[in-house]
């Protein structure tokens, strides 16, 4: 268990604090390029605390700001997405993307007060078809990172994001969880129908009704996070590696499917604030196009993603707040929860939003009882708690900050019992974005 100041470190992202200073040093994922327009609508995003809001210029250039004009204080989400900055139409301030005032038309000509007002604002960059921005104080930023699947071409990726209602870390933990496949995404009797009846969105997890309950995990430090194996006993003594990436400061890479020529995948869990967060979800081939049946199946919310949204509102991430949620008890079917699933709600990542939301905003460390299936979990919080105590206490920049860090994979081996799982699984957890765009 974890102390109540140990349990702020790790869950407190706003402004100021050790982990959210911390998550500042990073690139964060801020909305998909393509929901901005040029000279289009504003859209509002929430990160580590802050409400802002994001643009294009009619020049295609993206803005980030902070939402409440520094004169009054209203709202931009308002503003006029005019030529070189966004106009607030309380008093007609404007703001360029890096949120110098550059207009004032309340005040006489001779004032020289434009030169004086900088709104809050930060920069941002577009790569794999997303919108990503640095909040730290670095300048310039650090390179952006060179994650393989926003390198590959469009038609090798699928992207998508929903809104999660709980702290980061607990969905963090639940992609770093080797153990709990077996149960929240299992079925009930692997012999029976079971298998073939399960909802597309689990199918490709059906392999998980099937596996030891019990894993052996094994966790290796990096210079950028961590590698999670997960161990169980295979035929013709060999041994079965499920090998999880996690990269600093909330980037996770469940295991590929055993079968050839798999789809990768992998979560970014950005925290909104303390008790939410943005789930983006990203499914990639390194060489190839997806298929018509895959996209298809991503689309309709199959494997990691959730597409089912609740009707559009204008608040922060108000257009991809999913249809099951907690007041609908997330669309459980009941009758397959006693009959046939091991967890009645449909779809896998439903059933992981479902699970980790239940354990309220901010679980509570401090009654907790770990063993040794949460072997990785317990590693991986001391990962970031060392890394934010680091930052705050010695100045000491974070790890993985730079850019080819990133150019890992995730991968399922299988391996004889006397080959060490790293060397055996390491020429499959390295990227080499030949494919690059």
């Amino acid at each position: 268990m974890l102390t109540r100041e140990e349990s702020a470190l790790l869950t407190l992202v706003g402004p100021a604090t050790p982990m959210g200073e911390l998550m500042r040093r990073y690139w964060i994922p801020a909305l998909l390029s393509a929901e901005l327009v040029p000279a289009g609508r504003v859209k509002r995003v929430r990160l580590l605390g802050e409400d802002l809001v994001a643009f294009r210029a009619p020049d295609g250039t993206v803005g980030l700001l902070g939402e409440f004009c520094s004169h009054r204080g209203a709202s931009l989400y308002f503003g006029r997405n005019e030529a070189a900055g966004l106009r607030c139409v309380y008093h007609g301030w404007k703001y360029g993307a890096d949120g110098q005032c550059v207009d004032m038309p309340n005040e006489p000509p001779a004032s020289s007060f434009t030169e004086k007002v900088r709104h809050p604002a930060y920069p941002c960059a577009e790569r794999g078809g997303v919108v990503w921005t640095y909040m730290g104080p670095t300048s310039p930023p650090p390179a952006l990172p060179e994650l393989e699947w926003a390198l590959v071409p469009d038609a090798h990726r699928f992207v998508s994001k929903f809104y999660q209602e709980c702290n980061y870390l607990q969905a963090l933990e639940g992609g770093i969880d080797p153990a709990h496949i077996s149960f929240l995404h299992g079925v009930l009797d692997a012999g029976d129908e079971a298998l073939r009846d399960l909802d597309r969105a689990s199918a490709g997890f059906a392999l998980a009704a099937q596996l030891e309950k019990a894993p052996r995990i094994d966790v290796v430090d990096t210079p950028y996070g961590a590698l999670i194996g997960a161990e169980r006993d295979a035929r013709d003594g060999m041994v079965y590696w499920r090998i999880t990436q996690f990269h600093l400061p909330f980037h996770t890479m469940p295991p590929t499917d055993p079968k050839p020529d798999p789809v990768m995948h992998s979560h970014i869990f950005v925290p909104v604030d303390d008790v939410n967060l943005v789930n983006w979800c990203i499914s990639w081939h390194p060489t190839r196009a997806l298929t018509e049946a895959e996209r298809s199946a991503m689309s309709s919310g199959a494997s990691i993603h959730i597409l089912d949204y609740a009707p559009a509102t204008s608040e922060a991430y108000g257009d991809i707040r999913p249809a099951a949620h907690a007041r609908n008890d997330y669309r459980c079917d009941w009758d397959a929860h006693e009959t046939r699933k091991f967890f009645g709600v449909p779809g896998v990542g439903v059933q992981d939003k479902a699970i980790t939301e239940s354990q309220r905003p901010i679980v509570d460390r401090t009654r907790e009882r770990l063993g040794k299936a949460d072997t990785a979990i317990i590693r991986i919080r001391k990962i970031l708690m060392d890394a934010a105590r680091a930052l705050r206490d010695r100045g000491t920049p974070p790890p993985g900050l730079a850019s080819a860090s990133f150019l890992i994979r995730p991968a399922s081996v299988l391996l004889p019992k006397d080959v060490a799982w790293v060397d055996g699984a390491r020429a499959q957890l390295v990227a080499r974005p030949t494919t690059a765009a």
